[in-house]
């Protein structure tokens, strides 16, 4: 059942790009204009703001009520964003002052809805727990260093450059990078385990970042 399921939300990935609607190329803009997709949502997450924003639920939602569907991840509270990218530079921010255990990044748009972002090569993110930073790439982490306690964050997406960042919003500056080997469209993913987070697209990268 996962092989034919799989291969159908790799498809649907695919004809995001390059040529319809809900993929952002370099060709059409710099900045990134998304929501978060409700249909990949795990039950333990409820979207608020007009899906530009996620809460967790100790006690979730009863899966039985839940629309089932492919997209949807099953065992990790994870949701994905709703446009993918296929090239070029991208920049959103995210509130994070409200949760004290989380993942942000971006992940494969045909990612298994039955694992969590951060623990394989099909996605890349920046992780919060246990008041510490780490960057985490096919369930390896480094520590990030020097980060504070910031209550904003920003992400820097190269695509072309396989590369995703994390930003200091309030200089601009970049905290710590990740290598990617991009094969396919990605979208913009988060994990939480309690409180909220909160997304901040359309946003054009920082003068001060075009450089890196």
């Amino acid at each position: 059942m996962a092989a034919p399921m799989l291969s159908v939300l790799r498809q649907r990935a695919w004809n995001l790009c390059p040529t319809k609607r809900g993929c952002v190329s370099e060709a059409l803009r710099r900045d990134i204009s998304f929501k978060l997709d409700e249909r990949t949502a795990h039950s333990s997450l409820d979207l608020f703001k007009k899906d530009t924003g996620v809460i967790y639920r100790m006690l979730g939602i009863d899966p039985t009520t839940v629309p089932q569907n492919p997209e949807r991840f099953r065992d990790w509270a994870v949701v994905l964003g709703d446009t993918a990218i296929s090239a070029g530079r991208h920049y959103w921010e995210v509130t994070v002052k409200q949760s004290q255990q989380f993942r942000i990044g971006v992940a494969n748009a045909d990612i298994s809805r039955e694992s969590c972002i951060g623990v394989d090569e099909h996605s890349w993110v920046f992780a919060y727990a246990h008041r510490r930073w780490h960057a985490m790439q096919s369930n390896e982490t480094t520590p990030i260093l020097s980060i504070g306690n910031p209550e904003r964050v920003g992400l820097l997406l190269d695509y072309d450059g396989r590369k995703l960042g994390l930003v200091d919003v309030s200089k601009h500056v970049l905290i710590h990078a990740l290598a990617a080997e991009f094969q396919g469209p990605v979208v913009p993913a988060f994990a939480l385990w309690d409180g909220a987070l909160l997304t901040h697209a359309s946003l054009n990268v920082p003068e001060e970042l075009k450089d890196i």
